[in-house]
């Protein structure tokens, strides 16, 4: 069981990584489009905010990878067999799929404003907008 739950942390600590590279990412195109171009304040509390969300979709996809990959473990022990290729299968959905769909979002959010950012000229950088909003 310990090397199960071992070797699933190790898919969870990768699977961070993607998602922090994409959130952070994400987050310097933002700082820099948001004070840069549009001349906003830096927003201290909105800084400390994004880091408790981060802390929190980080904790929470650990417990809850954790507990899928031990609750057929457990009911194995317990005596309802449950095929290992399906605890894999779903230990294996959860840590791509929640990772996947969060990475994916922050991805075009961080490539939306890096592309707004090279379509800025000197005559319309102040106060510019992204290129969808109105």
């Amino acid at each position: 069981m310990l090397e199960a739950i071992m070797n699933n942390l190790i898919n969870i600590g990768w699977a961070m990584l993607i998602f922090l590279a994409a959130y952070l990412s994400n987050v310097a195109f933002s700082l820099y489009y948001n004070i840069k171009i549009l001349l906003q304040p830096f927003d201290r509390e909105k800084a400390i905010n994004s880091a408790l969300k981060v802390a929190a979709f980080v904790v929470g996809l650990t417990l809850l990878c954790v507990s899928i990959t031990t609750l057929p473990l457990y009911a194995n022990q317990v005596g309802w067999a449950i095929p290992e290729e399906y605890a894999d299968m779903f230990a294996d959905l959860v840590i791509i799929g929640a990772v996947l769909i969060v990475s994916c979002k922050y991805i075009v959010e961080a490539f939306t404003k890096f592309k707004a950012i090279l379509e800025v000229t000197p005559k319309n950088e102040i106060g510019a907008k992204y290129p969808d909003e109105k």
